[in-house]
């Protein structure tokens, strides 16, 4: 979507910020010399903005040079996620490492090894580092505690679709949530049909949000409506949907 077209639309719905992905047109070689605009753009509208670091690379390759190159990248990400006046950056705990040559604890390691840097990289910024829950055998949510347990400087975020689709129901999230409320700080509010992460509006798949969001209460933190759509109707839509879902709760 085009930037300015969506921060203004963004400002207009009543939205308090928007999260970038780092990655196709917005990849950071592309508009690191743009910073400026694209900063001065969110200020004008009085829009913040929450850094989703690209989910393409792989910090659990079991190869070093190419972890090595993936940590350079992301931090350098980090660096222009600042520059834009981000509090947040998003990003994956993951390994494309193969399961038949690697062992799942070589795997994770291979992960810690890039978690180990980019972690206190972030804090060096002023950054927090929302770590995402995932569609993996290593840090979906039920496996998270353990992660958030490692890295005590790391956040969370929690995506709904991702929970749901590797087993989690909306009562177990909402108890996850509840449980680590002072480590969340930032949501993927997703919605699915199940079977596959469709990045559906909220109320428009079969999650029961407001049991998910009962699990948060008196919770603060930022949440992305994360859809997998450039139509800003269905956007809105699902905005609507969520504040109705907030003002029964309140």
């Amino acid at each position: 979507m085009k930037f300015s077209e969506a921060v203004d639309w963004a400002a207009g719905e009543g939205f308090e910020f928007v999260e970038l992905l780092l990655d196709g047109p917005y990849a950071r070689e592309r508009i690191a010399d743009h910073s400026g605009e694209l900063r001065e753009r969110l200020e004008d509208r009085g829009i913040g903005i929450v850094v989703h670091l690209p989910f393409t690379l792989d910090p659990g390759s079991p190869f070093t040079p190419v972890r090595n190159g993936v940590i350079e990248e992301l931090t350098a990400g980090m660096d222009l996620a600042s520059d834009l006046g981000a509090e947040t950056v998003v990003f994956h705990p993951s390994s494309d490492a193969w399961d038949l040559g690697y062992r799942v604890a070589e795997r994770r390691e291979f992960v810690h090894d890039s978690l180990d840097v980019l972690v206190p990289a972030a804090r060096d910024r002023g950054l927090t580092p929302a770590l995402e829950n995932i569609i993996s055998s290593y840090y979906d949510a039920a496996a998270f505690p353990e992660l958030l347990d490692r890295y005590p400087d790391a956040a969370m975020t929690f995506d709904t679709s991702h929970a749901l689709l590797t087993g989690m129901d909306e009562a177990e999230m909402a108890t996850f949530c509840s449980d680590h409320a002072d480590r969340i700080d930032h949501l993927h509010l997703v919605d699915t049909r199940g079977g596959d992460d469709e990045h559906l509006p909220v109320g428009m798949g079969r999650l029961d949000f407001e049991t998910v969001l009962a699990g948060l209460s008196g919770w603060s933190g930022t949440a992305t409506l994360e859809i997998g759509t450039e139509d800003y109707d269905t956007i809105a839509l699902g905005k609507t949907h969520t504040e109705e879902i907030l003002a029964r709760l309140s």
